[in-house]
């Protein structure tokens, strides 16, 4: 990490005479050293959506039973077959691309009283960090992206969480002020809209919240989240070319075609009706949603309305999280009775079309009816046999944790919730490794990162090792 050079990717406008042809003979316009704060701001948002959304994604959905790899490389990771070499271009994604970025745009920001522009760029460092630090454990962050510490020191995975809420904390703060110099044109996301990243600042905080299973904290920000499908946090996409396509388009259909699919995944089987069992119901068809994410041979549906679609936004955070936020930690924290009315409200948002779009939710194919306590009652529908000894609160613990799980096919959360959760055994959702008996629980350090810096935890921790979070 502290080898890497600063880029910072900005639109420079420039002007000047013919005065003197040979002034500045020696600069490369094509190589920008500086850039006002403004500018800097959509090449840091792309540089998270290219985390939450490439590589890093794909694997962990491997690794949750969400898709198969079946070529190459992907074959061998289905398998857990993966060297620390394979996390250096992930662990730049985060470091160099996106960090160093983020904390030179947060000092530019504060140099030209732009705070509001600073709460952002905060938002996205969180994400960007609460990532990484849920995927790799102990991480550098106080002593990272400083050139005065040649080996930047790992500080540990609770001490992040807890500094990401902060920072999140500063983010409402700073969004709210009067200070500000206008980006609405940078903001790719939500065009300046101070609302719209307030809520994903709380939806992001009760995000963390549930990771660090501090439930009361996970409902109380949750109530301040996300309020409403069209304040979704998405990842925009076009067919305008190549760098503005979905990247997993770009990935199975371009790049890599036939390397993975989700044919006979967990993920897929359960959600298929045509597959038994499945998680359908008398009161639930997902015959839609199945439709929407993948195909009959079991694809990614990469179609131009389908979740993998060429210009299919991509969801960084969303009120369907939200909303299954506040079900989880409603139900642990309250009892039954508040947790169903939270989860049937998110069955009535799925029910009229959720994110879903109408090219799929045809009659006959969507059907998401309420809840009510009979069904999780011993012999209900979601507490099945007569004879289970399942409490009618696990029983709806399960079906909120099983209803996370399939709404965040292709994001790195169902990675993060299936860690969370493994030893919940009566309400976690069953997936089985992809050989062994044992699951992923981590991303490896990575090589250029053991190779050169002296902090590295010794000994490495394997791919099966606990983070200090999930222990």
């Amino acid at each position: 990490m502290k080898k890497y050079s600063l880029i910072v990717l900005v639109l420079v406008l420039f002007a000047g005479s013919c005065k003197n042809l040979v002034d500045g003979i020696n600069i490369d316009p094509g190589s920008p050293s500086d850039a006002p704060a403004v500018a800097m701001l959509t090449g840091v948002l792309v540089s998270n959506m290219v985390l939450q959304e490439g590589e890093v994604a794909r694997i962990s959905g491997l690794w949750s039973g969400y898709f198969r790899g079946v070529q190459q490389q992907y074959q061998s990771y289905q398998q857990y077959i993966v060297t620390a070499r394979i996390f250096d271009d992930n662990w730049q994604r985060v470091y160099t691309s996106a960090y160093k970025n983020i904390k030179l745009l947060k000092e530019k920001a504060r140099a030209v009283n732009n705070i509001r522009l600073l709460g952002v760029a905060q938002v996205v460092e969180a994400n960007v960090m609460g990532t990484a630090s849920a995927l790799w454990g102990d991480i550098p962050y106080t002593e990272a992206a400083d050139p005065s510490f040649l080996n930047p020191a790992y500080d540990s995975q609770t001490a992040n969480y807890a500094r990401i809420q902060s920072l999140l904390d500063s983010a409402i703060i700073n969004i709210n002020s009067t200070a500000f110099e206008s980006f609405t044109a940078q903001d790719i996301h939500f065009a300046g809209n101070t609302v719209k990243w307030i809520q994903t600042a709380y939806t992001l905080k009760a995000r963390y919240f549930l990771h660090t299973r501090e439930y009361s904290k996970a409902l109380a920000a949750a109530t301040l989240g996300i309020n409403s499908n069209a304040n979704t946090w998405l990842a925009p996409h076009s067919t305008s070319g190549r760098g503005a396509y979905n990247l997993y388009y770009q990935f199975v259909v371009q790049d890599r075609p036939g390397w993975m699919d989700a044919n006979g995944s967990f993920a897929a089987n359960l959600l298929n009706p045509s597959k038994t069992p499945n998680r359908g119901n008398a009161k639930t068809i997902e015959r839609a949603r199945y439709n929407y994410l993948f195909t009959s041979a079991g694809a990614l549906n990469t179609s131009t309305n389908g979740f993998f679609g060429q210009a299919s936004s991509f969801p960084l955070a969303g009120f369907a999280e939200n909303l299954l936020i506040l079900a989880e930690a409603e139900t642990r924290l309250n009892g039954f009775d508040k947790g169903l009315v939270r989860l049937n409200a998110y069955r009535t948002f799925m029910s009229a079309g959720g994110n879903i779009g109408s090219t799929y939710t045809t009659t006959g194919n969507i059907k998401y009816d309420p809840y009510v306590l009979a069904d999780f009652n011993a012999g209900g529908m979601e507490n099945l046999p007569a004879t289970s000894t399942l409490s009618k609160e696990s029983a709806l613990l399960r079906e909120i944790l099983e209803e996370r799980y399939i709404t965040f096919i292709g994001q790195i959360e169902g990675f993060n919730d299936m860690r969370r959760v493994l030893k919940e055994t009566e309400i976690r959702v069953p997936v089985t490794p992809n050989t062994g008996t044992v699951l992923p629980q981590r991303f490896l350090y990575p090589q250029i990162e053991v190779d050169l810096n002296t902090s590295t935890p010794n000994p490495i921790p394997s791919l099966f090792s606990v983070t200090t979070i999930n222990k």
